[in-house]
């Protein structure tokens, strides 16, 4: 009888020992600053936060792509460039945003060191993929217009537009795969409860990793995107003052130009906000984590990158529903109904439509919007 407490006895301990080595071994995983553990309410509210995150990435971009794959003649060269981004934000979504949700409820990372490094692998490579994507798109809207200018045309091929994808996602998979191969490497951010590059690492190889990757995947497209959405902006403003002295302001032509020119400044605004506002908080976290990586708390390392997952999201918002045509189009499709807007219109870009009749009268051309067929773009 004595034996068998003293072993119960021995065996409590040891319950208690493992119980206590699982609890160091997490508060170290937490944070490698040694910073503590955060309250249980805090990993509630982002694995509540990472669940709305997860499920309208999934639900809104699962829509874009069956729009795309039902309405295959949609696939204009814009809208290819808008569907690598739907699938790229609909697999990170549905991958890895789950295996976020589950380590928030645990209170740590719960998948260990292969799945912190496959998470973050995931996570960079679709999220450096869909940025480079919106920089290639801007810039093809900007390239569109330039083709107007210069001999009306306003195609840009659709074979153009897949090797571009094919070389995004080989410059995505290049940065994603480095940490891997042993240029930086992936451990556990903020809280503890994802992964991502280490950042905090003073190993000269690991710094420049970083200053390459904030030079090569944010400035990069960050720099693409405002130049090629105010020079087009410029471009659509000078088209609209020549609608203005060739027909007057009370002319539908000119009243139905100005529209456009309004709607397609505030899509710009939307655009270009919600990209700084994703990866701006981001990208300074990791340039004040090269400086001094003390001054960042567990908390100001999640919200930033939280941040930066939510463009899943709204992405889709921004680029895809924003377009009356496009809800019209998968409206129809939900409902089981021949859509009304014909499947060869290039309804990503509304704005089109009228470039191309409004070149015409830039280049001095006088053709008849009547003759030109010109679909004008209405109000969201």
């Amino acid at each position: 009888m004595e034996t068998e407490k003293e072993f119960r006895k021995v065996l409590n301990s040891l319950y208690a020992q493992e119980e206590k080595l699982h609890e160091v071994k997490a508060n170290i995983i937490i944070y490698r600053l040694g910073l503590e553990r955060m309250a249980d309410a805090v990993y509630t509210f982002f694995a509540i936060l990472a669940t709305l995150i997860g499920g309208s990435g999934v639900i809104l971009n699962f829509l874009v792509c069956l729009m795309y794959f039902a309405t295959p003649k949609l696939l204009d060269a814009t809208n290819i460039f808008m569907l690598n981004m739907a699938v790229g934000d609909f697999t990170y979504s549905i991958v890895a945003l789950p295996l976020l949700v589950a380590s928030n409820a645990r209170g740590e990372w719960a998948f260990g060191e292969a799945g912190c490094t496959a998470y973050a692998f995931i996570t960079f490579f679709f999220a450096l993929g869909t940025m480079m994507l919106l920089a290639v798109a801007a810039y093809e809207r900007y390239f569109t217009l330039c083709r107007l200018y210069n001999d009306g045309q306003t195609q840009f091929s659709k074979k153009r537009a897949i090797v571009l994808c094919a070389l995004i996602w080989c410059y995505s998979l290049f940065w994603s795969v480095m940490p891997v191969l042993g240029w930086s490497r992936y451990i556990p951010e903020g809280i503890g409860t994802s992964c991502s590059v280490d950042w905090t690492s003073k190993e000269q190889g690991d710094v420049w990793f970083t200053i390459l990757l904030i030079l090569g995947c944010f400035l990069l497209p960050v720099s693409i995107i405002i130049c090629s959405y105010l020079k087009t902006f410029r471009a659509l403003r000078k088209l609209s003052q020549q609608a203005l002295q060739n027909w007057g302001e009370n002319n539908r032509v000119t009243q139905e130009t100005l529209k456009a020119e309004s709607k397609m400044m505030w899509i710009i605004i939307a655009i270009t906000a919600g990209f700084l506002f994703a990866w701006t908080p981001y990208a300074l976290t990791a340039v004040v984590a090269i400086i001094n990586p003390n001054r960042i708390s567990p908390i100001g390392a999640t919200i930033p990158a939280y941040m930066a997952k939510s463009s899943a999201c709204y992405n889709p918002i921004i680029y895809v529903f924003m377009y009356r045509k496009m809800r019209s189009r998968l409206g129809a499709i939900l409902c089981c109904k021949k859509s009304q807007v014909h499947p060869d219109a290039q309804i990503a870009s509304e704005m089109a439509s009228y470039q191309k009749s409004a070149a015409a009268t830039y280049a001095g051309r006088g053709t008849s919007f009547d003759d030109q067929n010109v679909d004008f773009p209405h109000s969201a």
